[in-house]
């Protein structure tokens, strides 16, 4: 009886751990080189990813001290059929820093910044159009919420991850 309920909680754990952390991004590595891919936060790289017409979206699993832990399987998308690569060399999983991760907001930009990761805190007073030309970095996930800072770093807030854009290409509806 012990060992059904401890695998049940278990299993409650692990399906409520991965529902927190369904986000993705894309990845925006501005530094003229190929982004780096580790096995660890601070870790060896194992992997480089290439500049591609298109780019890569990644799935956030976890994160720590800055250092996103990612899906090894990375999507390719362009102007070709959309594709998809498996990450290799590491056995310890894949990590990438929260500055190569960015995402936009898919539809309304209004109050979607919140000072805390609640619908009934107070929105950050941004203007709208604001929200649309720069660009959100992932910080954290807490529950359904994620903390984002924008990539000129001025606003730090929390946003509802069902309003991530990982699509680079498009608007998002």
């Amino acid at each position: 009886m012990k060992k059904i309920f401890l695998t049940t909680v278990i299993m409650i754990m692990a399906l409520s751990m991965h529902a927190q952390t369904s986000a993705s991004a894309f990845i925006c590595d501005n530094s003229g080189t190929p982004t780096n891919v580790r096995n660890a936060p601070k870790g060896k790289v194992v992997q480089k990813l290439p500049d591609i017409d298109g780019g890569y979206v990644v799935s956030l699993l976890a994160v720590k001290n800055n250092w996103w832990k990612i899906d090894p399987i990375v999507d390719i998308y362009g102007d070709e059929e959309d594709e998809n690569i498996r990450l290799k060399g590491s056995k310890t999983g894949y990590w990438m820093h929260y500055s190569v991760l960015q995402f936009g907001i898919a539809g309304d930009h209004e109050n979607v910044l919140r000072q805390a990761p609640s619908a009934n805190a107070k929105p950050l007073q941004l203007e709208p159009s604001y929200l649309f030309e720069v660009g959100l970095h992932p910080l954290e996930i807490r529950g359904e919420w994620i903390k984002v800072i924008t990539t000129d770093k001025r606003h730090t807030g929390w946003m509802p991850i069902d309003k991530i854009c990982s699509n680079p290409l498009t608007t998002c509806p």
